[in-house]
Formats: C-alpha cells, structure tokens, sequence
C-alpha cells in the first residue's frame, strides 16, 4: 500500500520508512499533528480539513473505524489527513521521532474504570515522557475526557512531566470542532474535563 493518496488515506507502517515523514507520507514538509485514537475520524477530517497548511495523522486499531474515517477523508477530499492501524505506544516508541509533532490530540481515551483494569489506561508516566518528547518546542497536548477520576490522574501525570507546562484551556481549544462523543456527551449533560500543556523548549 506504501504512502498513502487522497483516494486512499490508509498507511501501511510496513511499506514506509521509519521514523515517519512528512515529506514522505504527504509529499511536503509541514507541522505535523497526531490523534491518538481517531475513531471514526470526525474530529480529525474536520480539523484538517479547516487547517491546510499543517499535516495530520490518526492512529486507531479498530480496523472498521479506520476504514470509516479512511472513507470520510476521501469523500471530503482532504488530503493532509492520513490514518496508520496499529497501538498509541507502538506510534509514539517506533514510528515517530523526537520533537517531530506540533500538536497531540488525546480524546476521551478508555478509562478503564475498574481497579484491576487501570493498568490498561493509556497515559502512564512512560506515555507521558514519550508524548513530551516527540512534541517540538511549543507543541500542545490537547485531552478531552468525560470521566472525571482519569482526567485528574491525567492533569497530574500531565503536570508532573517537566518537558510540559499548562496553558489556558480557552486557547488551546478555540475553534477546534467537536468530536463525536463530545457531541453526545454534551447533548447529555455530561461534563467534560479539557486539558492542555505545551511543550517548554
């Protein structure tokens, strides 16, 4: 399949050189930013598609969400979005390169609610110090979630990374479209915790 086209978004990490590129994935240099866990891809599509100058890349391991959001990017002829199937650890500790991101986007991840299970939760403090260091200098790290015990855990693993600074959730998030389950969430009351922390250089 190797680099991905309008008409075909998908990547196959097997077919492109590590660390990824832009220049190879998108055929230009540009900023790139990374969704971790990209779903069906309303978000993404629609952030890249209001942002052409920058590069987009989601990472999800459901093979028929990304075949969704692979259809949605090509019926909307985006084409600075791109989608690779396989885990956030094995994007952030293979695929990418230090301070090769402009921006992450973590969205509602799992958070595994029961005791037993939280070892399964995505942002640890291994996670965090990789997230840090593949951000570039100013890069942001935005975070949505709806349960709120993990979003503090998240605000503290977050804050205690030494290469991450907060900034103000109302400038970090203007103008970025919803997410899907941001839409249902808020249709049903449902509080969401944003956060955001950029990356000190």
């Amino acid at each position: 399949m190797g680099v991905a086209t309008a008409h075909d978004p998908v990547v196959d990490l097997a077919t492109v050189g590590l660390p990824l590129r832009t220049a190879e994935l998108f055929g230009r240099e540009a900023p790139l930013e990374v969704e971790i866990g990209s779903g069906k891809g309303r978000f993404l599509v629609e952030w890249a598609a209001q942002q052409p100058h920058r590069c987009f890349l989601g990472v999800e391991r459901a093979g028929k969400y990304l075949a969704i959001a692979a259809r949605r990017a090509a019926r909307r002829g985006v084409v600075n979005v791109r989608f690779v199937r396989t885990t956030a650890e094995d994007l952030l500790f293979r695929c990418l390169a230090p301070a090769s991101l402009a921006g992450v986007h973590v969205y509602f991840p799992d958070p595994w609610p029961k005791q037993r299970h939280h070892k399964r939760r995505f942002f640890n403090s291994n996670n965090v110090q990789r997230l840090a260091e593949v951000l570039g200098a100013g890069g942001v790290v935005r975070v949505k979630t709806d349960h709120l015990p993990y979003g503090e855990q998240i605000a503290e693993l977050l804050g205690g990374c030494p290469l991450l600074t907060p900034m103000p959730v109302e400038e970090a998030f203007t103008a970025l479209p919803e997410t899907s389950f941001e839409a249902k969430y808020l249709r049903e009351g449902r509080a969401v915790l944003r956060l955001a922390f950029v990356r000190v250089g």
